[in-house]
């Protein structure tokens, strides 16, 4: 029987890009979870962040819109099985295209997508995912449609959407996989 995971979950970090580097109280934040594994859902910005995050756990991370304009190289997409459960860690900006064409909507209407409009999306191109863990919106959320539940833990760096709050999200699976979450938020 494969052993309870303890994953730690995290998105949008913008290091280089619009912030200098992780939060020092987001890291002993992270280090005092003690995680299995970080996931990280994308916008990472650059590549030292990953490494100070493997001095706490080891890491997956994929590519973000933001990792694809600063030249950063990661998977789009990464796909694996925890305990019985399929897991589906991904930005969530869909792809480059829909991602510009979201922004010349929001230029000629002022209409953002929603966080939902992103989650049908996904469902339907990784329908055989029990899970989704996505970033993109910067907008911390656990829903559960179609089937599957969408963790999107927020953003790793103070913005407006999180009320200049530093995000993350604990995973726990166990053995049986059943699991838990806890969304959490810090002051800077």
């Amino acid at each position: 029987m494969p052993d309870s995971q303890h994953l730690l979950l995290l998105a949008d970090t913008h290091v280089g890009d619009r912030t200098k580097a992780l939060s020092k109280k987001l890291l002993s934040a992270i280090e005092s979870e003690n995680p299995d594994l970080i996931l990280h859902a994308g916008d990472v910005c650059q590549p030292s962040a990953i490494q100070t995050l493997e001095a706490i756990a080891p890491v997956r991370a994929v590519q973000g819109n933001r990792d694809w304009l600063l030249g950063h190289k990661l998977p789009t997409l990464e796909q694996f099985e925890i305990n019985g459960l399929a897991i589906t860690l991904i930005h969530g900006h869909i792809n480059i295209w829909h991602y510009l064409l979201n922004y010349a909507r929001v230029f000629l209407t002022g209409m953002h997508a929603t966080r939902r409009s992103y989650e049908y999306q996904l469902a339907s191109m990784y329908p055989h995912s029990d899970i989704i863990i996505y970033g993109h919106t910067h907008f911390q959320s656990d829903d559960f449609h179609d089937g599957i539940r969408f963790l999107n833990p927020g953003a790793g760096y103070p913005q407006w959407t999180s009320r200049f709050k530093l995000q993350y999200m604990v995973l726990d699976i166990d053995s049986m996989g059943n699991c838990k979450v806890a969304q959490r938020t810090l002051d800077p």
